[in-house]
């Protein structure tokens, strides 16, 4: 590494370079090379204290890929779409399906010659390779075919979406109708069904009431048949007692007595079997009526049971109706813009395709150098690959190492002075990219940083390995009189510049020096600010 040295770096006032022609040629002595001058004036201004620091220029590259798409189209069938019965909520997505066209891997042009070669400079737009017409043909066709199959998704998909908004409106507005009227089919099913249990309730209390009555007529008729029976114990014995002939009267009034108390006692007997079997009758009816009560009971409780979760169902759906036609419509939509998308995408790849293949020849993304030419006649080419590498002059670095105790006053994002000794007659611009890693270096004891400078200016006349001064600024100080450090003309350990007079003419004016940044150099005594100098340059006639 070069020694570092503290040196003055102009800051303030640029150096103005005199508009006029002001171009003198002298013949040099004893060869054929002219003398240049260009005039250049004194500057007041600021100057600050900064590090300089020697480093190589590195050029960046830039890769040019081949970047069509020649992937096959594979959008999916509207046959992925479906409708929950009833709920109108859209079902599944689509789009998974694969249609036909040939997969990507198999897609690949066929280079038939390379129209470049390494060192060659080529600017942006030049051919770098011709393609085969039999493999440009075979794609075009396969990406016309992905163009019509994504076009007979897309008419398919837009007619399911009609079929998927229509459903998603005729299910919205019949839940928003059951969620109006759900209070009331609750209502409805709960009162059907109380109803119900209260009318076999009813039916019970009447058998039961029926059988009270039947009790008592049995009762009653049990009662009465114990008194005939009597009349008729009374009555026989009167029969059986009397002689038909001393009291034939007598007997015959019993005997009628008899018969009419048999008679009464036969038909009480008769009325008491009927209420009796009545009674079973009733009770067996009073059984099935309590086991129907039961029934209807158990159905009232299960069917509010049923009646609420009915009615929870439909005042969800009548909640969320709108959110669930949203869902189906966006849902829809999504299919059918995805499927647009597909159109489209299949679409832009064959336009692309045959914007990019003009005249069947691939054409330079960039202007440079060429350092590698990635592929040679015969070879494939697909998406992503590599046809191509040049200089890239917008990635111009210089790397240079500071002492660690030097970093102080350096920032990423400062600017620095960059001269290039190649050129001295052209400006560069630096800027700090990158502070790296610090480095111990056991035989100096010193530890060092990396620190990489980006270039601007005309970097495309910079070449790989060219030697660069880099001077970072530290400090501000006062400001004084400068000029172009190549107008400074040394001899014999003093310092001269060549300084055009106000008639013309040139003088050779001794000045005293004082800091210099490689750039500028302050003049301490010999100049004023506004004084014109020449500086020197000298161009070969061979």
């Amino acid at each position: 590494m070069d020694k570092k040295k503290r040196i003055w770096i102009g800051t303030g006032v640029c150096l103005v370079l005199a508009v006029g022609c002001g171009i003198g040629f002298l013949a040099a002595y004893g060869n054929s090379d002219e003398v240049t001058y260009r005039e250049v004036q004194a500057e007041y201004g600021e100057l600050t204290v900064g590090l300089e620091e020697s480093g190589n220029v590195t050029v960046g590259t830039t890769e040019q890929t081949f970047d069509l798409d020649l992937s096959a189209y594979t959008g999916g069938s509207t046959d992925s779409f479906s409708w929950g019965q009833g709920g109108g909520i859209f079902q599944g997505m689509g789009g998974t399906g694969s249609s036909g066209s040939s997969s990507s891997s198999s897609r690949n042009l066929v280079i038939e010659e390379v129209l470049i070669s390494e060192g060659q400079e080529i600017a942006e737009g030049e051919p770098i390779y011709r393609l085969t017409e039999e493999s440009i043909n075979t794609i075009r066709e396969e990406l016309s075919s992905d163009v019509s199959d994504a076009e007979v998704t897309l008419e398919k998909t837009k007619t399911q979406k009609q079929m998927t908004d229509l459903t998603a409106k005729q299910d919205y507005e019949t839940n928003v109708a059951y969620g109006t009227l759900a209070d009331a089919e609750y209502q409805n099913a709960v009162t059907k069904l109380t109803d119900t249990a209260a009318e076999i309730e009813e039916q019970i209390a009447d058998i039961n009431e029926e059988l009270a009555e039947l009790n008592t007529q049995l009762a009653e008729s049990q009662a009465e048949l114990e008194t005939e029976k009597k009349v008729l114990e009374n009555g026989e014995f009167v029969v059986s007692t009397t002689d038909i002939v001393s009291d034939a009267y007598g007997w015959i009034t019993a005997e009628n007595a008899r018969e009419e108390a048999a008679a009464v006692v036969e038909s009480l007997e008769d009325t008491i079997e009927e209420t009796t079997d009545s009674i079973l009758e009733k009770q067996k009816e009073l059984a099935e009526l309590e086991d129907s009560l039961t029934g209807a009971e158990r159905d009232l409780e299960l069917g509010k049971i049923d009646a609420r979760a009915q009615l929870d169902k439909r005042n969800l759906k009548y909640r969320t109706a709108s959110e669930a036609y949203n869902v189906s419509v966006e849902l829809s939509d999504f299919e059918a813009d995805t499927a647009q998308a597909d159109y489209d995408d299949a679409r832009g790849k064959l336009d692309e395709f045959d914007a990019y293949l003009t005249d069947n020849v691939i054409t330079a993304g960039y202007s440079g150098v060429v350092t590698e030419v990635s592929l040679e006649a015969g070879d494939t080419v697909n998406s992503g690959n590599t046809l191509l590498i040049l200089n890239d002059y917008d990635e111009v670095t210089v790397t240079v190492s500071v002492e660690e105790s030097d970093l102080a006053n350096i920032r990423e994002g400062d600017s620095v002075n960059v001269s290039v000794a190649s050129y001295p007659d052209d400006d560069f611009t630096g800027v700090v990219e990158d502070i790296g890693e610090s480095t111990y270096n056991s035989s100096t004891g010193t530890t060092y940083v990396e620190i990489s400078v980006k270039l601007g200016g005309e970097t495309s006349k910079l070449y790989e390995g060219m030697t660069a001064q880099i001077t970072f600024i530290t400090k501000e100080t006062e400001t004084v009189t400068y000029v172009s450090n190549r107008a400074i003309i040394r001899e014999n350990g003093k310092s001269y510049v060549k300084k055009k007079e106000a008639d013309g003419s040139i003088s050779k004016q001794e000045v005293t020096t004082g800091f210099s940044d490689g750039v500028n150099v302050e003049i301490k005594e010999g100049l004023s600010e506004g004084d014109t100098v020449l500086i020197e340059s000298k161009v070969s006639d061979s």
